[in-house]
């Protein structure tokens, strides 16, 4: 026999929701879908991959026999839960089998061998650097819901573009940009530690499931250690380390669309009104094009929608314009979106034309811009 080992029930729960969502899903490998569990120095490690993203995870536990083994990871996550044991004592027995025994209650849960679990890969402990976790889960805030969704859009949408630069007072930024072909997210914010080391190029994409890990690893933390390599992206707390695989593929030049979007004529506007009313514009709608047609005239916006099934609706918006008039629609969705992860009082949407694509900025969002596509209506 080995492994033999006494855990904290809460710290074990904590950290088998962290590798949850990593482990495989049904019909891919089925190691995967366990999570692979070895002793350390007075801990244990978890590990979970679906060989994408890999994550890791040390937390504090009595070693009487160290050893390895992988247990089902949703299953084992759902005992835990379960129990009311302030500590469980986990104990490896012959043909991979594991006692967990709970205050009065035992569970015999079938494993499969550690060996047989992929290896973690390797990384430049020197190529990391500290920025802020906070800062980090706001760049991926303000992208992530216009990434393209697998199978809607061509591949390299369907990732995340991350750069760096310098403004123009030469300090370092990190800039990421998101768009599903219908509508754009930028967001930079500038970092006070140096983002030389990172190796950011023009092609350096994260998938989808990584930038949502992203913010979840972001949300245990106050700093975090980045890093970029040629073919992953690293992430390490003090207890935690994942590595997400990177995609391979060219995005969009997506500068050409902001720079045609002249920004001499804007309206201003009450964001939290306007979201308002395209929500219950958004009622009338009944595709996932969500159409809303947006009628301006001076200092008047004029909201509508409508569906042969269920009916129309109207609505009426005070407004900051003196422009032409014009007839424009959109998807009321996309706008109600990039409005929501602002935190301006009042908006600026710059439109050049009956044709032409929205951009929308705040005053109080320094780095953050979105940019929706008109459609026909």
């Amino acid at each position: 026999m080995s492994l033999s080992i006494n855990v904290s029930r809460d710290e074990f729960l904590a950290g088998l929701s962290s590798v949850q969502n990593v482990t495989g899903k049904k019909g891919t490998i089925a190691i995967l879908s366990n999570v692979l569990i070895q002793t350390g120095n007075s801990s244990i490690i978890l590990t979970a991959t679906d060989l994408e993203v890999g994550i890791r995870v040390s937390i504090p536990a009595e070693i009487m026999a160290s050893g390895e083994i992988t247990l089902p990871a949703r299953k084992l996550f759902e005992i835990v839960r379960e129990t009311a044991a302030d500590t469980l004592h986990l104990e490896l027995h012959d043909n991979n089998w594991v006692k967990i025994s709970a205050n009065s209650s035992d569970y015999n849960l079938a494993g499969m061998a550690a060996t047989d679990f992929p290896s973690f890969p390797e990384y430049d402990e020197s190529s990391l650097v500290q920025i802020s976790a906070s800062s980090l889960q706001d760049l991926v805030d303000r992208t992530i819901f216009s990434v393209a969704q697998e199978g809607e859009s061509q591949f390299n949408l369907t990732g995340l573009l991350v750069e760096k630069d310098k403004n123009e007072e030469g300090k370092s930024l990190m800039r990421m940009v998101s768009s599903d072909g219908h509508r754009l997210s930028l967001m930079q914010i500038v970092f006070e530690h140096d983002l030389e080391k990172l190796k950011i190029n023009k092609t350096t994409l994260i998938p989808r499931k990584g930038v949502q890990e992203i913010r979840k690893f972001c949300e245990s933390c106050d700093t975090v250690a980045i890093g970029f390599e040629n073919n992953q992206a690293v992430l390490k707390s003090d207890n935690s380390l994942m590595i997400i695989r990177l995609m391979n593929g060219d995005f969009p030049d997506y500068r050409n669309i902001i720079n045609i979007i002249g920004q001499d004529s804007y309206i201003e506007i009450d964001r939290i009104s306007l979201i308002n009313s395209l929500k219950r514009m958004i009622l009338f709608t009944e595709d996932r094009f969500n159409a809303v047609k947006f009628h301006f005239d001076k200092n008047v916006l004029m909201l509508s929608s409508e569906s042969m099934d269920i009916g129309n609706a109207k609505d009426i918006l005070n407004i900051d314009y003196h422009g032409p008039v014009m007839t424009l629609g959109f998807n009321g969705k996309y706008f109600v979106e990039a409005m929501q992860v602002m935190s301006s009082e009042m908006i600026r949407a710059y439109i050049n034309s009956e044709e032409s694509p929205c951009l929308i900025k705040g005053s109080d969002d320094t780095g953050y811009i979105s940019v929706v596509m008109p459609m026909k209506i």
